[in-house]
């Protein structure tokens, strides 16, 4: 019976110990493992293929457009925006009412929060007027360009940004406009 015991003993620490070695082994090992480390999480980047509207912004008459708190060429792009992002349509046929569509409502809602939050940024002194009016022609780049591309993925992206500062980030940091 002593025997069967020691023999069962040896058997038990042979086993465990040969478990124990593997787990110290998998503990000391630096390369690739299934441990949960606080891995930070890449944002995904977009690229759009970009074209100047300069031309369009020399069409634009000072007449068609107003004043604007960020400067006159935010005042210009505004103006483009609501002609290339609105359109109108007939309610009733034979009816003069129209309703106004957005083509990309998720971009143009996200460009016109953008717009509201540095205006309100610049009002309480946040940020300078130059800055506010640098990022936003970047975002209105943006918007420009991609009114034609394919933007299932970019939209998505938007609607998963719930903060305002993050959805500027997302328009003038993660997006490469490629000329």
């Amino acid at each position: 019976m002593k025997t069967k015991l020691l023999f069962a003993v040896i058997i038990f620490s042979a086993v465990s110990g040969k478990i124990f070695a593997q787990d110290a082994i998998a503990m000391n090992f630096t390369g690739d493992t299934k441990s949960t480390k606080n891995a930070v999480a890449e944002l995904p980047r977009f690229e759009f293929r970009a074209s100047s509207n300069e031309a369009d912004l020399s069409s634009v008459s000072k007449e068609m457009i107003g004043e604007h708190a960020l400067g006159s060429i935010v005042s210009e792009k505004l103006y483009l925006l609501e002609a290339k992002y609105t359109y109108q349509v007939s309610i009733v046929p034979g009816n003069p009412q129209t309703r106004t569509m957005v083509r990309k409502p998720v971009i143009y809602d996200a460009v016109r929060k953008i717009e509201r939050n540095l205006k309100k940024q610049v009002k309480k002194g946040e940020i300078s007027t130059e800055i506010a009016s640098g990022e936003f022609n970047k975002v209105l780049d943006v918007a420009f360009n991609v009114l034609t591309a394919e933007t299932a993925s970019f939209e998505k992206a938007i609607t998963e940004t719930n903060d305002v500062n993050s959805l500027t980030n997302l328009f003038t940091k993660r997006v490469t406009l490629i000329f």
